[in-house]
């Protein structure tokens, strides 16, 4: 699964990532998705648009004749690698933001979809998942789509307005860092292991059944996979051979690393992210 796209070769979220990894025969891609000001699903990671154009703007304050304006730079700042070093890119052509419809138009009938809702699209507003549900109904792709999010409310509102749509809550290594004081205490270890617990006891069934997690390849294990199969719920891993991180989040160094895939595919994982695919793909095939 190509995340964000072939961010190795085309700006993230960008109808050029996925049309490249459709030619290159990737079976799917993540992608991201904020609501503007006037309601319209754009394909957007961050909501302050400095990194991607350079403009002091933010998505859900500007309408979507406004975003569509904007390009997405050539060079490109992509966060930290895992040494923590400063990455950029340089891409050759300025690319734009996309609407969701316009990906779906395109690429409905070539890939599939884990199309994640953000958590801030504002912090408490779950709009964007009953825009997001109506496109998903208007382009008939509801079997080729599958809504994440780490916003069990999103997913909540994405279940009741389209109830036989699949859904799936996300999983990091860091979501407890809103805690401050408690994961320091515990330490990152013990935090794994926490969230180990929580994901193989599958505690987000108690909010909304789903039908997926996302989880980062640090919390994968046997127990977790084997555990989530019996449910019934698919297992997917995330971010391998990222080029950077553009959160501030650290990189675990083995997600740059062969071994690591090795051990996810043992594992049985359902599918695997990645910032490369075209590399991805040549090990696992």
């Amino acid at each position: 699964m190509g995340h964000r796209g072939v961010p190795s070769v085309h700006q993230e979220n960008t109808l050029a990532g996925f049309r490249r990894a459709a030619s290159l025969g990737i079976p799917a891609v993540e992608l991201d998705v904020r609501l503007t000001r006037d309601g319209h699903a754009v394909v957007c990671h961050d909501e302050d648009l400095r990194r991607l154009t350079g403009e002091a703007c933010r998505v859900s304050k500007s309408t979507w004749d406004e975003l569509s304006c904007l390009r997405i730079r050539k060079r490109l700042p992509m966060g930290v690698d895992h040494h923590g070093s400063n990455v950029v890119i340089d891409y050759e052509v300025e690319e734009r933001i996309p609407l969701l419809s316009e990906v779906f138009a395109e690429l409905g009938g070539t890939l599939l979809f884990n199309v994640e809702l953000k958590l801030d699209t504002p912090a408490w507003s779950t709009r964007v998942a009953t825009v997001t549900a109506r496109e998903i109904e208007e382009h008939q792709l509801d079997s080729q789509v599958v809504v994440t999010s780490f916003d069990l409310r999103k997913l909540a509102a994405t279940r009741r307005r389209a109830p036989e749509q699949p859904i799936g809550f996300c999983f990091d290594d860091g979501m407890l860092s809103v805690l401050g004081p408690v994961q320091t205490m515990l330490g990152q270890d013990r935090t794994n292991l926490f969230l180990r617990r929580v994901l193989r006891e599958h505690w987000s069934r108690f909010i909304t059944e789903t039908d997926v997690v996302g989880v980062e390849h640090t919390l994968v294990t046997a127990k977790n996979v084997a555990a989530m199969h019996e449910r019934g719920v698919a297992v997917g891993a995330y971010t391998m051979f990222p080029v950077g991180s553009t959160t501030g989040k650290p990189i675990s160094a083995l997600a740059s690393e062969r071994v690591e895939v090795d051990r996810l595919v043992e594992l049985g994982v359902d599918w695997i992210e990645t910032d490369d695919p075209e590399r991805l793909q040549q090990l696992v095939s």
